[in-house]
């Protein structure tokens, strides 16, 4: 009995000895020394709202066996604040932060990689004298057949110099100090390529997140989502149909949006979906520029007729886009020993080289939308004013833009026309419906 309670006293002891020693040594626990830490960006906001609403990247379900994607993009703003087409940059920062989040689900549908992996390794440790004394003791050196290989191998040494940098006409302590001659060298080579395509359409925006600080670039990155009764939506859009996908009746969409409210509205970028007093689903759409010149009446209407434009082109994305993806990434790690102007030395090299490309294309007959309002708008973040358009599509609308075209048409006859066109308001709030 004491001999098992001497070895367990041993082994705790042992036990907290190399305890002791990892708390102290930084090569055991890096904590000790300050360890890694994560960088905050704007996807740290992404992943706590994603958390705080039960959604995950991908596929997700609802209570009632729904199923629904999210899919995250982010967007770069290429000007800073005092940029006087700063409204102009963050609406192109938000049309790559939702077309990458669009790609991410096509990517997910399927994706066709390659990739090309090569090693190769080198090394010459000859004296460089013995390549001529082998051609001596083999053909000797009266024969002709010296001269041609020395020949040979005087313009295969000259060609390897030019790439070095070397020129004859250079002085000869510049020509010895160009001279390098790889003793070894290991190079791994790694190509990767992939590309995937699809039509794709009903992909909304749920949620923005936009953060920049003064006299920087900022990034903005948008959490998307899919779901049956979206996709129904947007083939309600494309189609021109009034037959459009139903869910609980809510206020009129004017009420529900916040459009007294600017800061909601310089937010707001993209696609949201909304249930109006007749339960019918509507589509509700942004666009955002800056005038060209500040204080300009002119200019500030060219800049909210943009608005409007980029408004209705996120309409027609919602209802049907074709979205190819290609990337291409080559990686080098090299690593050489050599000698060179008489001293051996050693040198590395990393490279990559990225391309990337995503390509968009939507087209079709627009027909059912209106425009809620233009709204320009200043704020002490930026030195440019934006003007806000907040756009709808509805079936009411659809209904109006038909009954407009037969009383005109009816009417035609007697040089007289009416038009009778209903308008939707909108909304906007932090997240669209949730009965998606």
């Amino acid at each position: 009995m004491k001999l098992i309670k001497f070895y367990l006293t041993l082994i705790l002891c042992c036990l907290l000895s190399v305890n002791s020693y990892a708390e102290e040594n930084p090569d055991l626990n890096p904590a000790s020394a300050g360890g890694a830490t994560f960088t905050p960006n704007v996807r740290s906001d992404v992943d706590k709202f994603l958390k705080s609403k039960n959604m995950k990247r991908g596929r997700n379900v609802k209570k009632n066996g729904t199923p629904y994607f999210v899919f995250v993009g982010d967007g770069e703003i290429s000007a800073n604040r005092d940029n006087k087409m700063i409204h102009d940059a963050r609406s192109a920062a938000f049309n790559e932060a939702f077309l990458a989040a669009k790609t991410n689900y096509v990517k997910s549908l399927g994706l066709e990689i390659t990739r090309e992996l090569s090693s190769k390794t080198y090394e010459d440790l000859m004296p460089d004298t013995m390549a001529e004394d082998a051609i001596k003791t083999a053909v000797g050196t009266d024969t002709s057949s010296f001269d041609k290989l020395k020949k040979l191998i005087s313009v295969k040494l000259d060609s390897a110099l030019k790439e070095e940098g070397y020129n004859p006409e250079m002085a000869d302590a510049d020509k010895e100090a160009i001279k390098k001659k790889v003793l070894r060298s290991r190079e791994i080579t790694n190509l990767f390529t992939a590309t995937a395509q699809s039509m794709i359409s009903g992909f909304q925006t749920y949620k923005i997140f936009e953060k920049s600080n003064a006299g920087e670039r900022g990034e903005i990155s948008v959490v998307t989502l899919w779901s049956p009764k979206l996709n129904q939506l947007a083939q309600a859009i494309k189609g021109g149909s009034t037959n459009v996908p139903k869910g609980t009746a809510q206020k009129p969409i004017e009420e529900q949006l916040k459009l007294d409210d600017p800061n909601s509205l310089l937010a707001s970028f993209g696609t949201k979906m909304y249930v109006n007093e007749n339960g019918n689903l509507v589509l509700v759409s942004y666009g955002q520029a800056s005038p060209s010149i500040e204080n300009d009446p002119g200019a500030l209407s060219t800049a909210c007729d943009i608005a409007e434009s980029r408004a209705y082109e996120n309409m027609v994305s919602y209802a049907r886009e074709q979205v190819m993806y290609e990337e291409m990434r080559k990686e080098i790690d090299k690593a050489e020993t050599f000698t060179k102007d008489g001293m051996k030395a050693y040198e590395s090299t990393n490279a990559r080289e990225v391309n990337n490309l995503i390509n968009s294309k939507s087209s079709m007959r627009l027909k059912g939308q209106s425009l809620i309002g233009s709204y320009p708008i200043t704020s002490p973040n930026y030195k440019s004013t934006s003007c806000v358009a907040v756009t709808q599509w509805s079936a009411e609308g659809v209904e109006a833009a038909n009954q407009s075209k037969n009383e005109m048409n009816s009417t035609s006859s007697s040089s007289s026309s009416s038009s009778n066109q209903g308008e939707l308001s909108t909304t906007t709030d932090e997240t669209p419906s949730d009965d998606f």
